[in-house]
């Protein structure tokens, strides 16, 4: 609050509200949402991958393609069409020959099979050499068959 030292009412309150705190407390909210949403999104999608006892972690720089159980391609949480798909791993795997990144391929075990077939050939075409397959690792047991 002011208070008028000038005038005739000597005392006057003058009453002003501060709308800096509330901007400030609104932006900090604004970034907390920014970058939880990411996150958020990339827990949502529900895949069930198949089981391999032999199942590895890679060490090479991998760029993920996921598909999930409805036969949806997300790439980094979001939902890829067919007509793109070319176009995203070409610009997510950028490079030439050896030095193009890995393609991590992680499809709902329900998923048709065609679908793994086409996200591979369209790798393959655009010239990317190392791609796997991704598994959740299960526990190797002997009367296995």
């Amino acid at each position: 609050m002011k208070v008028n030292p000038g005038g005739s009412d000597r005392y006057q309150v003058m009453a002003e509200i501060n709308m800096v705190p509330l901007i400030d407390v609104a932006l900090v909210l604004l970034i907390i949402f920014m970058v939880m949403t990411p996150i958020l999104v990339a827990s949502q999608i529900k895949l069930n991958p198949p089981g391999a006892a032999s199942g590895t972690q890679s060490s090479d720089k991998t760029v993920e393609i996921q598909i999930d159980k409805g036969g949806l391609i997300y790439f980094q949480s979001l939902i890829i069409p067919v007509e793109r798909l070319k176009e995203t791993i070409s610009g997510a795997t950028a490079g030439s020959g050896e030095s193009r990144g890995a393609l991590l391929i992680t499809a709902d075990k329900d998923v048709p099979f065609d679908k793994v077939v086409l996200v591979m050939d369209t790798a393959r075409q655009i010239g990317v050499q190392k791609m796997s397959i991704g598994v959740k690792r299960i526990q190797a047991s002997s009367s296995r068959r």
